[in-house]
């Protein structure tokens, strides 16, 4: 077994210090030859940069004049004047021309090849006049001076680092055999005291690492010092975990002390440990040194908080008090308003024994009142505060449901106020909304108890009334006829009138189901306005049986069974960017098989106005959302889509968190979901229409008005609907060649929308014919059958037009 070896420490540092100074020489006489190496090829390029202009000068006319003689007097002038080992020049085609000096053997061998040289540095100059090369020359320059003061340098410097190394030894050599004489007498101390040796103390004469080690030893050969410092470490660590339960005592009360909610600790007695400011707040307590200790059932029942029932407070408390563990609720009803939640928790042991309860009492009467707000607002319609569609529609269904299980009777009016939309367009939407908010109050003031009045939306109104007979429903028809005919409106100094038309249907008379009902009501509404207006009609049978009215109720219930049988499919037509022929993005179209094994569809002018007639139509506009954002998620490379929304779904109050929940669910970036609203649907309720566009856009997604020009005052609605885009509606382009008055309107559309900073569309381009001219006219982006057909696929790469 070989023994290990082992050296002294001062031979260590010697050694190290030794191999760190041979290790930066080196790298310093490494450094000093690169540097010479450098300097060397710099000063070479500086002379050649010094010569080429005068040897390009001096042989570019000889070599152009092709004067041999002159040339080679001229590179053996050149030669002896500056230097030059040697010269060689050749011509564009790499022929020998002439030479001078001690050429290379390699040149006249192979002149293509560049010769190695130990000594000389060849260099290439390409001989030019005016930009055209004629030749090439080859010169050596010498670098015999520089080698030999290179060498003599590196000799000088190996002998100036021979001499150092030898100083340098022999200084480490002394300095580190009297550095390590204190650590040597340390060790031979530690090794008697190993023996056995007592009573040894070593001098503590410095304040280095030395010294430091010499007053630890003495330190450790102390017993008796070493008990004390442990008993004094033992008491410092309990003093500091004192200090850390304090503290966190502390952390925890803050923490109790700034919630809001009310905390109450007590023990199995039943008496108060500790309370919170929010508890004492709660129950109006003020003396905290007379709760702390006292039992909490009296403190409670004592307190300043008057409760509406204490007697069932206290039941509470009592059954609480000796349920023992686990936790229970309770809401506790105070005098003024006030509700107090109570949730009550066992405080357990490590070993499962109940130590106490903990109680939290929150004030939630705000978070109530909010609520209840929140109800309100869901079910009410923000102008009138009539309870809205949502209201009309839950109700209805609640009365067919109840009428499932116990037959009641009742009816249905419907009230569409005659010639509203043409006072609203005259005088302005404000003038519009006074006047519904006055037939509220006057038709509000007709309805007796148990009969409730809502605000379908626009000027539609509905008032359900159960348990009455067809003469009761007839007597407030006539009510609410005569009381609108008579009130009196005053717009800009002129005096207006307004009328209504009402349509009774009785349950279960006329209906046996919601839609049919409200179809049976909207007839009788629409056969009132053919009798003249200002008038009622019950639903009669009789005047509904012509096929509109069949064939209405049919499409009713085809509409059902696509809904639940998956018949709806959508179709996609694309949007086209006029000024650079790219594909913009594509409109979303609905179409609905005649059964599921069917190729046959029916298109959206058939189904859409009876779906919005029943209100199916919001049924229909989720769908189609909800499968538009699925395929967007799917497929990342679809443009955008635009989902058409009917006008009954500006009145959807839902709706616009239907679509930001969907959005989220589906991840889809909200640029790539727009939405097209019919121009005249938005003019219907204009104060609606703007807060639901204002609110897409607000979730970025963008907003095209369709079918504008098609309403009374479309550019004056303009700055009240922020709409991004403007459809102009088709039945201006499909002959706007033929037709003056179309161009100068569509231009016109154009002029204003560009004004606005908005975009443009021209639908039903069929031929090439109208799309040079919607191009012409400035439109930004067209979309029709000359372009592309509507189909159930959409192709994914990037499309462009026939012609831009």
């Amino acid at each position: 077994m070989i023994k290990a070896v082992h050296f002294p420490l001062w031979l260590k540092i010697l050694g190290a210090a030794l191999t760190v100074q041979l290790l930066v020489l080196l790298a310093l006489g490494y450094t000093s030859i690169t540097l010479l190496n450098q300097a060397l090829l710099q000063q070479n390029e500086v002379r050649v940069n010094e010569l080429r202009p005068l040897l390009n000068a001096n042989l570019s006319g000889a070599l152009f004049q092709r004067d041999l003689a002159g040339i080679r007097t001229l590179l053996r002038a050149v030669q002896r004047k500056q230097g030059i080992s040697y010269l060689w020049l050749v011509d564009a085609d790499g022929k020998f021309i002439a030479a001078a000096g001690q050429v290379p053997a390699a040149f006249q061998a192979v002149p293509q090849v560049k010769p190695v040289m130990s000594g000389i540095i060849d260099n290439e100059l390409p001989v030019e006049i005016g930009g055209i090369r004629y030749g090439t020359l080859h010169f050596g320059l010498s670098t015999e001076l520089a080698e030999r003061a290179k060498q003599r340098l590196i000799e000088q410097g190996f002998l100036v680092a021979s001499v150092t190394e030898i100083i340098a030894f022999l200084l480490l050599l002394v300095m580190s055999i009297w550095l390590t004489r204190h650590l040597r007498q340390l060790a031979a101390a530690s090794q008697s005291l190993a023996a056995g040796g007592e009573h040894i103390k070593l001098p503590v004469n410095t304040d280095d690492e030395v010294g430091q080690l010499n007053a630890a030893f003495n330190a450790m050969a102390e017993s008796l010092q070493q008990r004390i410092g442990a008993l004094q470490d033992a008491e410092t660590r309990q003093r500091e975990a004192l200090e850390y339960v304090r503290e966190e005592e502390a952390r925890l009360v803050a923490l109790l002390s700034a919630m809001t909610l009310g905390i109450v600790f007590v023990d199995k007695a039943g008496r108060v440990i500790y309370c919170n400011p929010a508890f004492e707040q709660i129950w109006g307590l003020r003396d905290r040194e007379q709760i702390i200790g006292k039992s909490a059932l009296d403190l409670l029942q004592h307190s300043n908080a008057v409760l509406v029932n204490p007697a069932h407070f206290s039941e509470y408390m009592v059954r609480m008090m000796r349920a023992g563990s686990g936790m229970t609720e309770f809401e506790i009803e105070m005098v003024g308003g006030r509700l107090v939640t109570q949730v009550t928790r066992s405080v357990l042991a490590d070993d499962g024994q109940v130590l106490g309860s903990l109680w939290i009492f929150e004030d939630v009467t705000r978070e109530r009142q909010t609520a209840a707000q929140l109800l309100y607002l869901a079910e009410r319609d923000a102008l009138t505060g009539l309870y809205n569609r949502r209201s009309f529609e839950n109700a209805l269904s609640g009365i067919f449901r109840s009428n499932a299980r116990q037959e009641q009777k009742g009816a249905l009016l419907f009230i569409d106020l005659d010639g509203f939309k043409y006072i609203n367009d005259t005088f302005g939407h404000r003038a519009g909304d006074a006047m519904l908010i006055r037939v509220s109050g006057v038709i509000a003031a007709l309805v007796r108890q148990g009969e409730v009045l809502y605000r379908l939306g626009g000027d539609e109104f509905a008032i359900l009334m159960p348990n009455v007979s067809d003469t009761d429903a007839q007597a407030l028809a006539t009510r609410v006829v005569n009381a609108i005919a008579q009130i009196p409106f005053r717009f800009e100094e002129r005096d207006l009138r307004l009328t209504s038309s009402v349509g009774i249907a009785l349950y279960p008379v006329h209906a046996n189901d919601p839609d049919q009902l409200v179809a049976r009501a909207d007839a009788a509404m629409y056969q009132a306005k053919q009798a003249g207006k200002n008038s009622w009609r019950s639903y009669q049978e009789n005047l509904d049986s012509s096929r509109e009215m069949v064939s209405r109720m049919q499409w009713s219930q085809r509409i059902d069974q696509a809904l639940n049988e998956q018949l709806f499919e959508l179709h996609f037509q694309g949007v086209y960017i006029v000024a650079t022929g790219l594909l913009s993005h594509y409109e979303v179209l609905i179409r609905m098989r005649e059964s599921a094994d069917s190729t046959e569809f029916a298109m959206p002018g058939l189904f859409v106005a009876i779906a919005e007639q029943s209100g199916q139509i919001l049924a229909i506009d989720r769908w189609v959302l909800t499968e538009s954002l699925q395929m967007l998620a799917k497929h990342p490379e679809v443009p955008a889509l635009a989902v058409n929304l009917s006008g009954r779904s500006l009145d959807d109050a839902g709706l616009i968190d239907f679509i930001a929940e969907q959005l989220e669910l589906y991840q889809v970036d909200h640029r790539r979901l727009m939405f097209e609203i019919t121009e005249t649907a938005a003019l219907s309720d204009l104060q609606d229409a703007q807060r639901f566009i204002e609110a897409l856009r607000e979730m970025g997604c963008m907003v095209s008005l369709d079918d504008f020009g098609n309403g009374f005052s479309s550019f004056a609605y303009l700055k009240y609907l922020n709409a991004n885009m403007l459809k102009i509606d088709g039945m201006f382009i499909q002959n706007i060649c033929d037709e003056m008055d179309n161009q100068i309107f569509v231009k016109a559309i154009v002029d204003v929308a560009r004004g606005l900073g908005k975009i443009t569309v021209a639908e039903c381009v069929e031929t090439q014919d109208v799309f040079d001219m919607v191009k012409k006219l400035g439109v930004d982006m067209v979309q029709g059958y000359y372009f592309d057909r509507p189909g159930p696929a959409i192709v994914f790469s990037s499309k462009h037009l026939r012609s831009v």
